[in-house]
């Protein structure tokens, strides 16, 4: 029987099994991941991370939902995995801002280091992507540059959602003030439109809540996951989208999520996105495949 050693880590309660597989070469199944990440038969979390080297960049991230699926990116996963690799000494101490590979391009790390500890990571996003074609979204007779305030029905209602990448789709619906958040049938909705033919490759789903004039409450429905406590790239699809649309005032947005708070920083003249908080890192364990 073969014994994998592995790290649990969560941000905001977006929780990931972190793997070594800088030297030993370690290939899982895709149940196998479904088992790992079983919160009943396994370790349980939303998403596991192999943690790869790579040939141009300081480390790969090999990345997949607790589905089994293949997930592009994740901006909790990769702050996870940033603390995993500091704190495992597969990136030189000496240097706090080191770079990792993922399917949606290289992205810059950047620690805050605390009393030899790590307090917190902000994560180079990149550039978020509006084209349709980009994200993707299937747009029927339609030349538009974005999609944004585009209605679309769900079980007979009309829901206006805004469409970006982050890497990964994503789909941004804000609800009116009058809304309870709390109790907004979330696991009901969010497997429709995650699954709707408006979504060739499925999408993530935020259901967003304005507070004041810097701050965002959100509930999140990740693709190949289900709900989860926070989602990083979900929380900067939001933030882009409250910005574009003038839902805040300012380029520095809080989003608050289920599982604590992100702090979110994008300014359209530079286009570049930030992602800052902190990961906690939950114990250490050996897996029997």
């Amino acid at each position: 029987m073969k014994k994998i050693e592995f790290s649990k880590l969560n941000g905001q309660g977006n929780d990931f099994i972190l793997i070594d597989a800088t030297v030993n070469r370690i290939k899982l199944s895709g149940d196998q991941i479904i088992r790992m990440c079983d919160r009943n038969f396994g370790i349980g979390a939303d998403g596991l991370i192999l943690v790869r080297p790579s040939k141009i960049s300081d480390l790969k991230m090999d990345l997949y939902n607790k589905d089994g699926s293949v997930a592009e990116m994740s901006g909790n996963g990769i702050r996870c995995m940033a603390r995993f690799a500091y704190e495992n000494n597969l990136v030189n101490k000496k240097n706090k801002n080191f770079s990792i590979e993922t399917l949606s391009g290289i992205k810059k790390i950047f620690l805050s280091i605390e009393g030899g500890k790590v307090r917190d990571i902000k994560v180079d996003m990149g550039f978020p992507e509006f084209k349709p074609e980009n994200i993707p979204v299937n747009m029927v007779n339609s030349k538009a540059d974005e999609i944004f305030n585009h209605k679309i029905k769900i079980d007979s209602k009309d829901f206006i959602i805004n469409c970006i990448s982050m890497g990964n789709p994503h789909c941004v619906i804000f609800l009116n003030n009058n809304v309870e958040l709390d109790t907004f049938p979330v696991g009901k909705l969010g497997p429709k439109i995650e699954n709707h033919r408006f979504f060739p490759n499925k999408t993530n789903v935020e259901f967003v809540r304005t507070s004041g004039n810097e701050e965002l409450n959100i509930r999140i429905w990740e693709r190949g996951v289900g709900e989860t406590l926070a989602c990083g790239t979900g929380a900067c699809a939001a933030a882009v989208c409250a910005v574009k649309l003038e839902k805040v005032k300012k380029n520095k947005v809080i989003v608050n999520v289920q599982g604590g708070k992100l702090n979110i920083i994008w300014d359209p003249r530079s286009n570049i996105i930030y992602l800052k908080g902190k990961v906690e890192h939950n114990f250490d364990g050996q897996y029997y495949l």
